[in-house]
């Protein structure tokens, strides 16, 4: 089930995006859920609730009264209740300060349905490919760390820590984390070393993890490797986010 958030300052303009949301469900056996916003306030109210499922899309309008669209994308960066941005306006010059982590398209307003249709499709192909790491707390609880969300991984004696928003350790080592995430953007950088290419910006034969004050070492075995998926999944997200 896709969770659809939508957050504009016009009351018509957030059911007609809705309406559009409803005609792509019209034939289509999934179900969706949505939730609508008036301004980028409600959005940061809706994160700050522990309770409140992710949101899978948002479709953002830019100028808004209070909180503007752009600076509300900047905000939930770090926060796990927004998950994909689709800005929807009609102020062309801001599409460039649209880009960023979780922004996966940028709508001209009025929004037609083939515009809308080609961002849920693009987000239920992400959705897929956001493999998780399952593992048993210390209190038994089975935790599910999604690729998604990590920042990268560091291999510990046998263990590992996975770093998220925060620190998560997990009885399994680094090769079998490896084997499970194969699929996924996470990738084998070093022996000790797994990192995200969403969250890594490679520079002098070094990954740096953006908002995290981290360089994580490229073993020498992985370079050429590194080297090559992280320009193939650079190219690969510039293609599918066109």
């Amino acid at each position: 089930m896709l969770r659809i958030g939508i957050c504009d300052d016009s009351a018509e303009a957030r059911q007609h995006m809705l309406q559009l949301c409803q005609k792509y469900y019209e034939n289509n056996t999934d179900a969706f859920e949505y939730k609508m916003y008036k301004n980028a306030e409600e959005v940061l109210e809706y994160c700050d609730d522990e309770e409140n499922k992710k949101i899978d899309i948002l479709f953002l309008d830019i100028e808004m009264d209070g909180l503007s669209g752009i600076k509300l994308k900047e905000r939930v960066l770090k926060l796990d209740k927004i998950w994909r941005i689709a800005f929807v306006s009609s102020h062309d010059e801001k599409m460039i300060d649209s880009f960023g982590i979780k922004t996966i398209d940028f709508i001209r307003k009025p929004a037609g349905y083939m515009d809308v249709k080609a961002v849920l499709e693009k987000v239920l192909i992400e959705k897929c490919e956001n493999i998780g790491i399952s593992y048993l707390s210390e209190r038994g609880q089975n935790i599910v760390i999604y690729a998604e969300d990590i920042r990268y991984i560091e291999a510990q004696g046998k263990y590992a820590y996975i770093y998220t928003n925060g620190q998560n350790f997990v009885g399994i080592n680094i090769s079998e984390i490896e084997k499970r995430l194969e699929d996924s953007s996470v990738i084998r950088v070093h022996k000790s070393y797994m990192v995200n290419l969403e969250y890594a910006t490679l520079r002098n034969g070094k990954l740096s993890i953006r908002d995290m004050d981290i360089e994580i070492p490229i073993g020498r075995s992985y370079k050429e490797t590194v080297k090559r998926l992280y320009h193939e999944y650079g190219e690969r997200m510039a293609r599918r986010r066109m």
